[in-house]
């Protein structure tokens, strides 16, 4: 079973995850999407940082990694009784505009049972992009982080439709982890009795 999780960058979705995975290790396994890009873009493209993927590819062969990793993730699924979380982005900004970072090619490929947003205030969000050293974020105001999220909410909205998966929204608050942690952890274990 495959449970996709997204959110802005800056939404505290990996922190949330991991979080998650500390309560249910063993029972769940988190699969990062852009790790996994980077097992091929590296040799392929000569990629050497997860942000480099969006600035530096074309669409098409930002699409090409992204079905090739889905149908890896799809065979790795059937060959587990965990529980899979694939931590990645709903829509990704690039130089050509905001790209689907779910697409129909994807779900052709990868059985997704449900999706999970996970977000927050913009100024929350602003913030926690300024704090995180390790990644090279964009900077983005207000504005351009609201427009990332509608567009996020617009790939979802059009995933839903096509899989008939749900889509679980969690706010994660600046001081309140643990209220997003255990929603994601009770959501989940619904799905677990479900298996």
């Amino acid at each position: 079973m495959i449970i996709v999780i997204t959110g802005l960058p800056g939404a505290g979705k990996t922190t949330t995850i991991n979080e998650v995975l500390k309560r249910l290790d063993g029972k769940i396994e988190i699969i990062s999407f852009g790790t996994e890009m980077m097992k091929i873009v590296q040799d392929r493209y000569g990629i050497q940082h997860r942000d480099e993927i969006r600035k530096k590819l074309t669409p098409q062969q930002i699409e090409e990694v992204q079905i090739e990793v889905a149908k890896r993730i799809h065979e790795y699924a059937n060959s587990t009784s965990k529980l899979i979380l694939v931590d990645t982005h709903a829509a990704i900004k690039t130089e050509f505009g905001y790209i689907p970072g779910i697409h129909d090619g994807m779900l052709r490929n990868m059985k997704i049972s449900a999706f999970v947003y996970i977000t927050t205030k913009y100024e929350e969000i602003m913030l926690r992009r300024v704090r995180d050293a390790t990644r090279y974020r964009d900077e983005e105001d207000k504005v351009e982080i609201s427009l990332h999220n509608e567009m996020n909410l617009a790939v979802l909205s059009s995933c839903s439709i096509q899989t008939g998966a749900p889509v679980k929204i969690i706010v994660n608050r600046d001081g309140e982890l643990e209220k997003a942690v255990n929603e994601l952890e009770n959501y989940i274990l619904k799905w677990m009795e479900q298996k």
